[in-house]
């Protein structure tokens, strides 16, 4: 028996429309798509895996809210009964198990569980993929129907807008391809969005007019992604693999309803920034618990072009940070960290360019506690990179002489 704390989720490749004739070269690259396995729903850590005791300690944050959506996230302890067994039970039963984790679920998994439950009054023995496929052809539908549509916006901006013969033509073909693709797919088989936006930012990269490339590109960000849309989530998690022919299970189907919302360590200043800077370390000051997809939107943005982008979040890590000076108030949480509040308001002041400005006011400790605290946890972050760094030099001489 696998719970999901030790297994990771295996994501799927799209089937070969080996059928297509037109520019085979083309239409392989934008079909074929390999994904690599998640880390585990339990600890899940994006830019690099923290097993020390500061990372733990973060991590006993538990159930907070998440300082990007505001949605309290599930710690992978919860979940540790999910495994094959019992989310492969009758959606009757799976149901009474994922209920607990409903309020916590995030929008279009929280949508996906209610047809589910909808669909589980008329045929409770039926397991949940068995529920979703009898609703399948309605939302590939819906699906083809709204990627059609942004790629006909797409063709229609590049031809009036795009004045660069040989960048309008290699879009127009990218969107033609990918046309044939969603009009001829069988019922099994649904348009990779990924290998088409990775196949259009090589274009856009090279094009002269970097503003008609940002717009084209933001056009077609706007295609369906299951995270974000029901119908898209219904049918990736309803179609065959195509390497083994085999099914999604019903387990994967359970965990994907609250993968999303599981906690994961968050570097406030990333471990590879975008301009190539000095990574984040794995210090109290740098880590926030986030849920595992607002961690993996952000990927390595700067924090102010984040929040910038997501203004929600001023007022979601205020409450975050409420509930996490609460416990430490009454000792539940950050026992070795007490100043944690306070050393990561500073990072995100100073990361976020002023824009988050966090009130720890409530945190009861007198100015001496305070300056007692940080004072080790400075003296206990230097003995840490002093013993790291004569560690590389040892290293270093060990290659050396060998």
């Amino acid at each position: 028996m696998l719970s999901p704390i030790s297994v990771s989720l295996n994501k799927i490749q799209m089937p070969s429309f080996a059928k297509y004739q037109t520019n085979p070269l083309s239409l392989r690259a934008l079909k074929a798509d390999s994904f690599e396995k998640s880390p585990s729903v339990a600890n899940v850590s994006f830019t690099s895996v923290d097993n020390s005791a500061i990372g733990q300690a973060v991590r006993d944050l538990g159930d907070v809210p998440c300082p990007y959506c505001g949605t309290r996230v599930i710690n992978g302890k919860e979940i540790s009964h999910l495994n094959k067994d019992n989310l492969g039970q009758a959606s009757r039963n799976v149901i009474n198990l994922l209920k607990p984790f409903e309020d916590r679920m995030h929008p279009v998994e929280k949508q996906v569980f209610g047809i589910i439950k909808d669909l589980s009054k008329k045929e409770p023995e039926k397991n949940i993929r068995e529920l979703l496929e009898t609703v399948r052809p309605e939302h590939l539908e819906k699906v083809k129907t709204q990627e059609l549509g942004i790629l006909d916006k797409l063709a229609t901006y590049t031809n009036k807008s795009v004045k660069n013969k040989q960048d309008s033509k290699k879009l127009i073909d990218l969107v033609d391809e990918a046309t044939l693709i969603i009009e001829e797919q069988d019922a099994n088989y649904i348009f990779r969005r990924r290998k088409f936006m990775e196949k259009l930012d090589k274009i856009t990269v090279k094009m002269e007019d970097k503003s008609a490339a940002e717009k084209v590109k933001e056009i077609a960000e706007e295609l369906p992604k299951a995270q974000e849309n029901v119908s898209t989530f219904i049918v990736k998690y309803t179609q065959k693999d195509p390497k083994t022919k085999l099914e999604k299970t019903p387990y994967q189907i359970g965990i994907a309803l609250v993968e999303p919302s599981v906690g994961s360590l968050e570097h406030i200043v990333p471990r590879h920034p975008q301009d190539n800077s000095k990574g984040g370390e794995n210090k109290y000051s740098n880590y926030i618990y986030a849920s595992r997809e607002w961690n993996t939107k952000r990927k390595n943005m700067p924090l102010d072009q984040w929040v910038m982008k997501n203004p929600q979040i001023k007022e979601n890590m205020q409450k975050y940070m409420d509930v996490v000076i609460d416990k430490i108030n009454k000792g539940e949480a950050m026992k070795r960290c007490r100043v944690y509040p306070i050393i990561v308001a500073e990072t995100l002041e100073k990361e976020s360019k002023g824009l988050i400005k966090l009130d720890t006011s409530k945190l009861k400790l007198t100015p001496a506690q305070i300056k007692a605290e940080r004072a080790r946890i400075e003296q206990e972050e230097a003995l840490k990179e002093t013993q790291k760094n004569n560690s590389k030099k040892t290293t270093k001489k060990l290659n050396l002489v060998a």
